[in-house]
């Protein structure tokens, strides 16, 4: 523990006041945080040996008594008297950290001293703080001759310790931790060096704000960009010709003007000219395109400048032809699994959403709907059972109101595009980005804090579990989808398969589009026994979920007896009432109207009444749905003839994705 120096004006004030002036300590980062007000003098005044123990022991007074004393007789500021007690500090909530402050000095009294500033800094501007934590010292030695002659065998050594300390700012707001660092930077005290790393939060739809901001930046690059190709307003034949009929070749004129000498000239100036492309960029003239209906010689890229200079081309609008081309119109995809028949949840958040995106498109949309029969081998399936639902789902697709004429709707096993494109995107993704999705941790019911570091993890987890989001992707990636309809549970997802497109296109040049998340409006349909509980049909009571087969007396009888509670006011409270707020909420998205218009419409009605009302409604909306699904699973020549038809359409939309593709990666 060190001490500084007691002033001589307060030493002075000691003699006058009969007491001592306490020094300064610095108490050590491992003792606890004390109370101001319950600290006891430690320092006792210095009494003679004639007045005794019990004397000593009577004046030394509590902190508070001694600095009352000081501030009635000495008249001090309470700045003052602070000095002579522990910072204060401010308790973090969160505990996320927002700056790291080292602190570095070869002295002990100026880093405590200036990490002691640091904390009553950071208490003022009521950021929580932690430390000052001692770091490993630096030790450097050197070792010098001291002379080269006659004591050249002499050797002199040189040793510098470098003392840390670290200070821990969480909780705080960036701009307040800002003008903390410019605070010190600007008080710095001599002989002590900063170091501070800060970290800001950014919202996890960073990268489409990133997006958003790319068309101004390449506005911005343009005129640097400009210098690299061909212009936009000049052909490289025209060019050619402007060159040989310049002054500089008509004007001039020699002997052999009238001879043949001058047309041969120009012809040796023109395959020079070609020759220094090709040294220059690597280009290949043997390569004829047609344009404008003519056919002239096109300066190729090689397939490495291909490759680095593909998205400044197409940028421009150069007569360059790239792979790609930016889509003109939306392509909405979106898959489910073959689980048997779907229950009310699947029906109000994914199946009828796809209906309203289907009508409500306009022409030039493409729309592709799959049953994606390849997820449901994660776990494992019985074969039979398997098909009927796979038929099961793909008679209810159509039952909802999906129109093959207007969209594809196919079965992923029948595209093996889906399962190509998968591997190739392997090769991509993230092992780190994968370990961090929850879809295969809840799916073997582990923590969400689980890593691959687990051995019960690593026990249960099988590979195609785990590289799920990735096929998930090559589902998306293969159609060059540009919208997506998901769920908010799905959108980590979508993200992963943003991340991994953006990394192919980095690596491989501009393939795939970035899709995007159509959030449906429709939260997530609770059971009907455990209110608390997505519906779900692993759910061994088979009244907790409506199934979109079941007749208008099975409808009733499970909503009827849907789990609620006894409070005869009715309001929507999804975390006190969780039963009544699941039926609000349902009854809401098949009336349109929102759960307060709901409430209000129902304040002076009885449970039961809000029952047999919900009740109703989806009895009579499923009525249409349930017949047409029924009809549909007796023709099996009809699925059969629309799921080949889809299956083409996916087939022919997938095959030239995958041709870019292959060239990009020269397969």
């Amino acid at each position: 523990m060190l001490s500084f120096p007691k002033s001589p004006m307060l030493l002075g004030l000691g003699k006058r006041l009969k007491f001592p002036v306490p020094t300064r300590s610095f108490a050590s980062s491992n003792e606890p945080d004390v109370d101001p007000s319950q600290l006891e003098v430690r320092h006792a005044a210095s009494l003679s040996g004639k007045q005794g123990t019990e004397q000593l022991s009577e004046s030394i007074k509590p902190w508070a008594e001694r600095l009352d004393d000081l501030n009635q007789g000495a008249r001090l500021p309470r700045s003052v008297q602070a000095l002579y007690l522990r910072p204060l500090r401010r308790k973090a909530q969160y505990g996320l950290p927002v700056c790291d402050l080292q602190l570095r000095s070869y002295s002990v009294r100026n880093v405590e001293f200036f990490a002691d500033f640091a904390i009553r800094a950071a208490y003022y501007l009521k950021l929580p703080v932690s430390g000052p934590v001692p770091l490993p010292r630096i030790v450097e030695r050197w070792t010098f001759p001291r002379s080269n002659f006659v004591h050249k065998k002499s050797q002199e050594n040189f040793e510098r310790i470098t003392l840390r300390r670290l200070i821990q700012i969480k909780d705080g707001n960036p701009q307040t931790v800002q003008t903390w660092l410019a605070f010190l930077r600007k008080h710095s005290f001599y002989g002590v060096g900063l170091k501070a790393n800060v970290w800001e939060h950014e919202s996890l739809d960073v990268a489409k704000t990133m997006d958003d901001a790319m068309p101004e930046i390449e506005q911005s690059l343009e005129p640097h960009l400009s210098q690299f190709g061909q212009r936009k307003d000049r052909g490289g034949d025209q060019s050619i010709l402007d060159i040989l009929e310049s002054e500089r070749f008509t004007q001039n004129k020699g002997p052999l003007t009238d001879s043949l000498f001058p047309s041969l000239f120009s012809i040796i100036l023109f395959i020079f000219y070609f020759y220094f492309l090709f040294l220059c960029f690597g280009m290949n003239p043997k390569a004829n395109i047609a344009y404008n209906g003519q056919s002239f010689t096109r300066l190729c890229l090689s397939a490495r400048n291909r490759v680095r200079f593909k998205g400044l081309i197409q940028n421009r609008g150069s007569s360059y032809s790239t792979k790609t081309s930016s889509a003109t119109h939306k392509t909405i995809f979106s898959g489910i699994q073959p689980t048997g028949i779907p229950h009310l949840g699947n029906y109000l958040g994914a199946l009828r959403e796809w209906v309203q995106l289907q009508n409500g498109a306009t022409e030039g949309t493409k729309l592709l709907f799959s049953v994606v029969d390849l997820h449901a081998l994660t776990v494992p399936q019985d074969a039979p059972r398997l098909r009927n639902w796979r038929k099961e789902m793909f008679a209810t697709l159509l039952a909802v109101g999906l129109d093959p004429a207007r969209s594809a709707i196919f079965y992923q096993s029948d595209v093996p595009a889906h399962t190509e494109l998968f591997w190739i995107l392997s090769t991509v993704a993230s092992m780190g980005y994968l370990s961090r999705m929850t879809q295969w941790k809840s799916k073997l019911q582990l923590p969400e804090n689980t890593n691959l570091e687990d051995s019960a993890a690593r026990s249960k987890l099988r590979l195609g579990l785990f590289s799920y989001p990735v096929l998930q992707a090559a589902d998306i990636l293969v159609h060059r989808a540009t919208h997506v309809p998901v769920g908010e549970d799905q959108r980590q997802h979508l993200e992963f398969s943003r991340n991994t497109a953006n990394s192919f296109n980095h690596l491989y040049g501009s393939i795939f589009p970035l899709p995007e998340a159509l959030i449906s409006p429709a939260k997530r349909v609770m059971s009907f026994k455990e209110p608390t509980l997505k519906m779900s049909k692993s759910h061994p009571d088979e009244r907790s979920r409506i199934l979109l087969s079941d007749t208008p007396e099975e409808i009733h009888k499970k909503i009827k007896g849907a789990l609620t509670d006894s409070e005869p006011q009715l309001n929507y409270d999804p975390d006190n009432r969780p039963g009544v707020s699941n039926l609000i909420e349902i009854l809401g998205h098949f009336e349109g109207k929102s759960c307060d218009e709901v409430v209000s419409e129902f304040q002076h009605s009885s449970l039961r009444a809000l029952k047999e009302h919900v009740a109703n409604r989806v009895a009579i909306d499923l009525q249409p749905i349930r017949e047409k699904y029924f009809a549909l699973m007796e023709n099996k020549t009809y699925l059969e003839d629309v799921a080949n038809q889809g299956s083409q359409a996916a087939r022919s939309n997938a095959e030239g994705t995958m041709t870019q593709v292959k060239e990009a990666l020269g397969l």
